[in-house]
């Protein structure tokens, strides 16, 4: 048994002090009886008996509470830690099985249909795709995406057409950062409290997209479709924007600290003061 989980040594000593105090108790009582008040010495026997009796009722209430005590309020945290540790571990298999399961699903798709008739026929796809992405933490999303665009299911036809794949997507706190996202369609997908710093969104499909809590700082949002996306309290500070991207109604980019630029030029990378300090 660990140090952690050994009972704490304060208790024996309040229980000795306590037996120690009793015993004095009874025989200060004892004392007086047999001074004060003249009492038979056959029944002196009984009376002390009895106080023996309800000493050793008192120690045994006295441990009881005692365990009580360090059942609730010492060891119970320790308990709680464990479950707590237990979940996390359950949890973490759980979805690294979702994220196995669906990378071999999809891998084994690939292989079973041409890539012109899986781009042509999302629909099986585009179900196990929403469920994995519903189940999976920011981390894993990330690596469903990744996988996605490295094979050529989220845009087709060299970038000039995008699947529906990821409409309506939950992509809540994914982590999208520095990737190429380029001409995707994310419209209508949660994106909220995600990491898409540095991400690439040149003509991507970020219709009614929910950005809420999100960064995008040095974010390419050149030529984006932005138009009634929820952008409450979203970091975009540097992205980029052309005179192609729309905005939703009464959004103002330049108090956003977007950074404007001609068409047709590459949005620069610029080092804030929040990642100087992240790289120290």
């Amino acid at each position: 048994m660990s140090e952690s989980k050994k009972k704490p040594a304060f208790l024996p000593k309040i229980f000795r002090r306590f037996q120690k105090t009793l015993s004095s108790f009874i025989n200060a009582i004892a004392e007086t009886i047999t001074t004060s008040v003249h009492i038979p010495e056959i029944a002196i026997g009984p009376i002390i008996g009895s106080l023996i009796t309800s000493a050793t009722t008192l120690i045994i209430g006295f441990l009881t509470i005692s365990n009580i005590f360090s059942e609730q309020f010492l060891y119970r945290p320790l308990q709680i830690q464990d479950n707590n540790a237990s979940y996390t571990l359950q949890l973490e298999t759980y979805r690294q099985t979702i994220l196995t399961n669906y990378l071999n699903q999809t891998t084994q798709l690939t292989l079973n249909y041409p890539l012109w008739q899986l781009q042509q026929n999302y629909n099986l796809l585009r179900a196990n795709t929403q469920s994995a992405l519903k189940e999976l933490d920011g981390e894993r999303k990330r690596y469903i995406i990744i996988f996605l665009k490295d094979n050529h299911l989220l845009t087709f036809n060299n970038n000039h057409r995008s699947s529906n794949l990821l409409e309506n997507a939950n992509l809540e706190e994914a982590k999208l950062n520095d990737l190429d996202l380029s001409f995707v369609n994310l419209s209508n997908t949660n994106l909220r409290k995600s990491n898409l710093n540095h991400a690439n969104f040149h003509q991507a499909n970020l219709l009614r997209t929910n950005l809420e809590d999100s960064s995008l700082i040095n974010a390419d949002l050149t030529g984006t479709n932005l138009e009634q996306a929820n952008l409450n309290n979203v970091i975009l500070t540097n992205s980029c924007y052309n005179i192609f991207t729309q905005f939703p109604l009464n959004f103002d980019p330049i108090k956003a600290k977007m950074n404007l630029i001609r068409p047709f030029h590459k949005c620069p990378f610029i080092v804030i003061e929040e990642e100087k300090k992240k790289t120290k």
